[in-house]
């Protein structure tokens, strides 16, 4: 294994080497970081050079260079470029779409810029986590960060943070289809990027926008618009930024039935995504290419296309492209006359379009407190600058009444109210957040009664072990006995702890144990449930009820399992006061009805209880979840 690592590491050093000749700004500074001679920081300032491009060109190449820069200030001790370093690892993660290690690396890095008070890279972390609470679905976390970054920008007047933030609070109104918003957003960044020639975000802000036109059918303005950030993108040598691009142009000449040039953008968006080596963003590019062949006519080449679509799109779980791909396959066999393929599609198509506008309705409700919290913010001020006035005109009266004594008398009254009037409006202020709290506590109580209550009347689970059973009491009395003992063990911890917020983790440990056992006996010995925790932990430690079961019941519903390869569920005790919980990922072979509320629920519930989040993604082969445990 050392040998084969040691290669590879040298492998990965030559296409380093290879991508940085040829042109002499590179060249030298690669000379100055292995010239030992140089100051450090000269050295880690040209590796920093170095590795922030090579982000867009090969994230392998870029993940090696800041290993490289990580390991020489870790040794140096040179506290800021540990946190560059991190930060720079974090993004690799963040667009190899692996959220955990990309949260735990910025989390790293925001600890570093606190403590040394980098204000600008503290602002950048921000918004580079409010991107991935996007990505996971919690949009009003994601805005929460965005202004939370907007806010120190100006305050620094840093103009390239700044355009960032408008930038990125475009992309979420686009998101929520708010034309207006998105726009304005998007043009403020532009009126900010052309002063200082900023090509590169330009060029992305130029995409952004004839993608919004794109959708509203203003293709003639979408047409311009990509035309001009693709143009950019080729003299920049953006290869990451082409492919997306070209595919966004390919789908306008589809929607414009101008099949032959679209067909022509989406070839050259999939050469960049190979070469790129972002599968992911190959799922659409193949959709977009069945959508092409379907409109052309080649039915068998569309469902092609569409079917590596798919599958592509169910391994990094993107629910549109998957939906759109079985949308495409249901019109490609329907032509073909293939009615039963058809069907299974159609039905596909059906169930993620629920999920899609479950998730939409989400979305619209994240809005809807978002607004609701812009407005209370607007109105605590007014009142603020209410009552500030009053008391500059009452001073003024006084002033202009009393003597000399009376106004020193007055001056020190004054002092007292003003310092009374700081504690009421900060008690109101405190109140109106706790007010504001309680309401989201209970909205989510509300939520987990229905949760907890769905669990206790769920049909499918009730009728299978009663079947379990009614087979267990003629083969196996005795284990029939322990199988009612832990049924009904389970469904009383449910309607006991379905009114608590927090339990030891020992007690929701004993519910879990049990809910496993019945899994057992149900799957016939294919489940497995590890529980690795000391004794310490379980005992000193509190956890959100049904959490356990809600993680449990999501791997076992996504995952496939046998007797050769049964399904593993850990539960272990994470560094840092977390309980970990993952399963190896072996999906099943069709994909199964999900809303993803389950997770969603966890994530909120633990958004009201504490400050430290949940963080849930792949990794290594893994699906995990790491939930904090509460004292």
């Amino acid at each position: 294994m050392r040998i084969t690592s040691v290669y590879i590491t040298l492998l990965l050093l030559g296409s380093v080497t290879l991508m940085l000749r040829g042109q002499s700004p590179k060249d030298s500074l690669w000379r100055v970081w292995n010239d030992t001679t140089q100051p450090d920081t000269v050295r880690l300032k040209a590796i920093q050079a170095l590795t922030w491009p090579m982000l867009n060109v090969s994230l392998d190449s870029a993940y090696l260079l800041a290993s490289m820069q990580l390991k020489m200030a870790e040794e140096k001790k040179l506290d800021y470029w540990i946190a560059r370093a991190y930060y720079n690892i974090a993004t690799h993660y963040y667009y190899r779409t692996d959220y955990i290690h990309a949260l735990d690396y910025y989390t790293r890095s925001l600890e570093i810029r606190i403590r040394l008070g980098d204000l600008k890279g503290e602002a950048a972390i921000y918004g580079n986590l409010g991107l991935i609470f996007g990505q996971q679905g919690n949009t009003l976390k994601e805005l929460e960060l965005q202004r939370k970054a907007l806010a120190i920008n100006e305050k620094l007047r840093d103009t390239s943070g700044m355009t960032s933030n408008y930038s990125n609070l475009g992309i979420i109104y686009h998101q929520l289809d708010d034309t207006i918003q998105a726009l304005e957003y998007y043009h403020r960044a532009l009126d900010m990027y052309h002063p200082i020639k900023d090509r590169k975000h330009i060029a992305i802000t130029y995409n952004n926008i004839g993608n919004l036109y794109r959708q509203a059918l203003k293709y003639d303005k979408a047409l311009y618009y990509l035309l001009e950030s693709l143009k950019i993108r080729n003299e920049l040598g953006d290869r990451l930024g082409l492919a997306i691009t070209h595919v966004n142009l390919g789908t306008a000449y589809v929607k414009m039935h101008r099949y032959a040039e679209a067909r022509a953008h989406v070839l050259e968006s999939m050469e960049n995504f190979q070469t790129y080596g972002d599968s992911g963003s190959l799922a659409n590019t193949y959709f977009t290419m069945g959508d092409i062949a379907y409109a052309e006519g080649k039915f068998h080449e569309a469902i092609e296309w569409c079917k590596r679509s798919v599958r592509i799109a169910e391994t990094h779980y993107r629910p549109a492209v998957i939906q759109a791909g079985c949308g495409c396959l249901y019109k490609a066999y329907k032509s073909l006359g293939q009615m039963g393929e058809a069907l299974n599609y159609f039905e596909q198509y059906t169930m993620w379009e629920d999920s899609l506008k479950k998730d939409e309705l989400e979305m619209a409700l994240n809005r809807f407190e978002f607004e609701k919290e812009l407005l209370t913010d607007s109105l605590s001020r007014a009142e603020e600058q209410t009552r500030l006035r009053l008391t500059h005109q009452i001073e003024m009266t006084r002033k202009n009444r009393t003597s000399t004594f009376l106004l020193a008398g007055g001056l020190i009254i004054l002092l007292l109210a003003f310092l009374l009037l700081i504690r009421l409006l900060a008690y109101q202020r405190n109140a109106q957040r706790l007010e504001q709290r309680t309401e989201l506590l209970e909205k989510q109580q509300l939520v987990n009664e229905i949760s907890l209550l769905k669990t206790q009347v769920n049909p499918h689970f009730l009728f299978n072990s009663l079947s379990i059973l009614s087979s267990l009491v003629r083969i196996d009395p005795e284990l029939s006995e322990r199988f009612i003992d832990q049924l009904s063990r389970s469904y009383r911890y449910i309607l006991e702890q379905k009114d608590q917020s927090l339990v030891t983790l020992r007690t929701e440990l004993g519910f879990i144990e049990s809910y496993a056992f019945l899994l057992k006996i149900r799957f016939e010995h294919k489940f497995n449930l590890e529980i690795q925790i000391p004794d310490t932990v379980q005992d000193n430690y509190k956890i959100a009820p049904m959490t356990l079961q809600l993680l449990v019941e999501n791997a076992v519903k996504h995952n496939r399992m046998s007797l050769a390869e049964p399904l593993v569920v850990e539960v272990i005790a994470g560094d840092e006061e977390v309980l970990l919980i993952r399963n190896k990922l072996q999906p099943r072979s069709t994909a199964v009805n999900s809303t993803g509320m389950g997770l969603h629920n966890i994530i909120n519930r633990y958004a009201l209880l504490t400050d430290r989040p949940v963080r849930a993604g792949e990794g290594d082969g893994y699906f995990a979840v790491s939930i904090p445990l509460l004292n």
